[in-house]
């Protein structure tokens, strides 16, 4: 029929989406159901108001009317279920794509956290491992200086933790941040004590130092019983021992340069500290732009809601004006229609127009309820997908807020840690720059027992050589004397005189090997010297005490011979003489070396 082309025409209903774009069979199928049922209701009702324009032409007036208004009767129950009984809410109307094109928002649902997404904080608990270990270190008394390090970063760790577990965030970017400063903490830990490793070195210094008193005691011992041979073997067994002592004491400054090497790893650990906090910088600006963005998508949502509540009161407004406005026209045209039939004669072409008007309103009505049913279906799919993207945004926000406090406690983990390093490495410095001075101490002191030790083996050695050398010319003398008069005893002054050559010979050997070692130890003790000279530390080097003590020395033998040679008075008071000139020579030279030092 007429009518029921006319609702094919009206009623193209496109096919349902849904919010992914791509229609599903099940949906399809319930769609094209409910275009068959709308199609009925509409079809039922324009049927029905053509089957009033055939009345209008009927030639049964009476009839008619009757019917007619049996008809008008069904035709507003009809069109009151046509009005009631249309629904579109199963066809696409409004999507999140068109919602992101209509609002303009700026943020796609995949850059959106999703509460369905989980929090990813493993790698937080790894740090949390990582820091527990560290309080089992094996190294106690360095655990003490980083306990409260320690239990600070745990406490920050679990506060991220409780964070990330209320939110979707995922923790392995912001878990690498202080990984650095974790390492460095436990390389820190791992720093040799300069106390334990040199506790080895100052047992054997002091198992040396009593060997070196044994062997003075019985050098003197052997002094006083007159026993030289014991003394001089005692002479050389304590040089030894001192210069074993020197070596101990050397081996010091390399047990604390080892544990300097180990401590300078950390002085660059501000590095560190800078690279954390620009790794978190960039992390806070990241998520203050996605907060930022998430923000202005809201106020645009918000801004397209009150939109559309306003645009959806003014069609309703709309909508039922129109329809108080088709209420009545019915109602003026029943009006009409009564006093056509009583007119019926005159008036039946006007009923006949009027019955078309009336087909054509009723057509038109179907039509608007059809667009204002869409309009709902599409108001109602509008409100579903911006709540949907609304919580989505929302929830995003609280994540990126989230991400901020929990990178922000981060920093604080990565600037505690850094400072209690820098703290570590200070003290460490300051106690190596404190045990070098002492050592440089400890080295003066050995230095000087070995070097005045060598120093009287030399000069006893000087001495021997001198008298060997007296010893030599009166034997030549003896051997002249001798061979002038045939004496057989020549041949007992010439061995005698090659056996002190050979003696002079192996006595010359020893001195030069002494004095050698005494200029190896003077210049082993070079660095400490310069070391306690720049430290402001006064004292007397052992050299100048040496040359003291060997002229003290010289200056009792002088007397000693003065007391047993009184033919020798010319001899000893020149070389008084010469005593005192050299005394006063070095009077002279250490008063100018302590004004150069003062100045």
């Amino acid at each position: 029929s007429k009518a029921t082309v006319s609702v094919l025409n009206c009623l193209h209903i496109p096919p349902h989406t849904s919010t992914m774009g791509e229609p599903s069979d099940v949906t399809l199928e319930a769609a094209r159901k409910q275009k068959i049922h709308n199609l009925k209701l509409k079809t039922a009702c324009l049927e029905n108001e053509e089957y009033v324009q055939e009345l209008h032409v009927s030639d049964w007036s009476e009839n008619q009317k009757a019917k007619l208004a049996s008809a008008h009767e069904k035709g507003h129950q009809l069109l009151a279920a046509v009005e009631s009984g249309t629904k579109w809410n199963l066809t696409a109307a409004y999507d999140i794509q068109k919602l992101m094109r209509v609002c303009g928002l700026e943020m796609s649902v995949r850059e959106l956290y999703k509460p369905e997404d989980k929090p990813q904080f493993m790698d937080i608990l790894s740090l949390k491992r990582v820091l527990q270990d560290m309080k089992q270190h094996r190294n106690k008394t360095r655990i003490v200086s980083f306990t409260g390090t320690i239990d600070n970063g745990l406490t920050k760790l679990e506060k991220v933790e409780e964070e990330l577990r209320r939110s979707q965030l995922d923790s392995t970017e912001l878990a690498q941040v202080p990984v650095s400063v974790l390492k460095n903490l436990e390389d820190c830990m791992n720093v040799t004590v300069i106390q334990t490793a040199l506790m080895g070195n100052e047992e054997q210094i002091k198992a040396q130092s009593v060997s070196i008193e044994k062997c003075k005691e019985i050098r003197n011992v052997a002094l006083a019983d007159g026993e030289m041979s014991i003394a001089e073997e005692q002479f050389y067994i304590k040089a030894q021992l001192l210069e074993r002592l020197v070596e101990l004491v050397r081996d010091k400054f390399r047990i604390i340069g080892q544990t300097d090497d180990e401590n300078k790893m950390f002085a660059k650990i501000h590095e560190v500290q800078k690279k954390a906090y620009q790794e978190t910088s960039a992390m806070k600006d990241g998520k203050r732009r996605l907060k930022q963005r998430c923000e202005n998508d809201l106020k645009h949502v918000h801004d397209a809601i009150q939109k559309a509540d306003l645009e959806d009161a003014e069609s309703m407004k709309r909508f039922a004006a129109q329809k108080d406005k088709s209420e009545k026209f019915l109602k003026e045209n029943l009006d009409k229609q009564d006093e056509c039939w009583r007119k019926i004669q005159d008036l039946e072409r006007q009923l006949q127009k009027l019955g078309t008007e009336r087909f054509e309103e009723v057509k038109r009505r179907i039509e608007e309820n059809d667009r204002e049913e869409k309009r709902k279906v599409e108001y109602q799919q509008f409100l579903d997908v911006v709540s949907q993207h609304k919580k989505l945004l929302e929830l995003t926000v609280y994540n990126c807020e989230l991400a901020v406090r929990a990178t922000g406690i981060i920093e604080e983990l990565v600037a505690e840690g850094c400072a209690a390093i820098k703290a570590r490495y200070d003290t460490t410095n300051k106690e190596l720059a404190d045990l070098r001075l002492n050592i440089h101490k400890e080295h003066l002191e050995a230095f000087r027992r070995l070097y005045k030790t060598l120093g009287q083996i030399v000069y006893k050695k000087e001495k021997k050589l001198e008298e060997i050398d007296r010893n030599i010319r009166a034997t030549h003398i003896q051997l002249e004397f001798s061979i002038e008069t045939f004496d057989p005893n020549a041949k007992k002054h010439s061995d005698q005189k090659k056996e002190l050559y050979r003696e002079r010979a192996s006595v010359e050997e020893e001195l030069d090997m002494l004095k050698d070692k005494m200029a190896q130890s003077l210049s082993m003790f070079a660095p400490s010297e310069d070391a306690l000279l720049k430290a402001g530390i006064e004292f007397t080097h052992p050299a100048e005490e040496l040359e003291d003590n060997n002229l003290n020395r010289r200056s009792k033998m002088v007397e000693y011979r003065a007391h047993l040679a009184k033919q020798e008075e010319v001899k000893i008071a020149a070389e008084r003489e010469e005593l005192k000139r050299v005394k006063q020579l070095q009077s002279n030279s250490q008063r100018g070396q302590q004004a150069i030092t003062q100045g």
